[in-house]
């Protein structure tokens, strides 16, 4: 994956909607309770709109809208820095950080890559459930001005 030594890498376990989905800790800046988001007009489906995190207005995603859920309730924001942005995430639930060895092999899914606009590299399991490796988080914020 990307060349990276991934088997020291330690991943933030979120579920958005049924997936359960892995983010690199690296990326994560802080989990907390949703904030009030002020929605945007002609926005895309997947961008609830935005929220002052911090003092600083955040593009809000519903990370399982963007994976094919419907949209439900999230029970925490992720936030998250890459290219060069700060990111929130809506998800229904964080699990919890697990390093890249306790969590098992994974391999490139092109097929579901494709269908969740390559944010989704990789796709490995733990516990018998499938995991979303999310690597390409900046591609997410391709395209969402805010």
């Amino acid at each position: 994956m990307n060349g990276k030594n991934h088997n020291q890498e330690s991943w933030l376990l979120c579920r958005a909607g049924s997936h359960l989905c892995a983010i690199p800790l690296a990326q994560i800046l802080e989990v907390m309770r949703p904030l009030p988001i002020e929605p945007l007009a002609d926005a895309p489906a997947f961008l609830r709109g935005i929220a002052v995190i911090r003092g600083v207005p955040v593009a809000v995603l519903d990370l399982g809208h963007l994976l094919g859920q419907t949209r439900v309730k999230p029970s925490r924001f992720v936030t998250a820095r890459t290219g060069g942005r700060t990111l929130g995430l809506a998800v229904t639930e964080v699990v919890g950080v697990r390093r890249q060895d306790e969590i098992g092999a994974h391999t490139a899914v092109p097929l579901l890559r494709e269908a969740a606009g390559d944010a989704v590299s990789t796709i490995g399991s733990l516990d018998s459930e499938a995991l979303l490796f999310l690597d390409n988080l900046h591609l997410l914020v391709e395209g969402v001005t805010v």
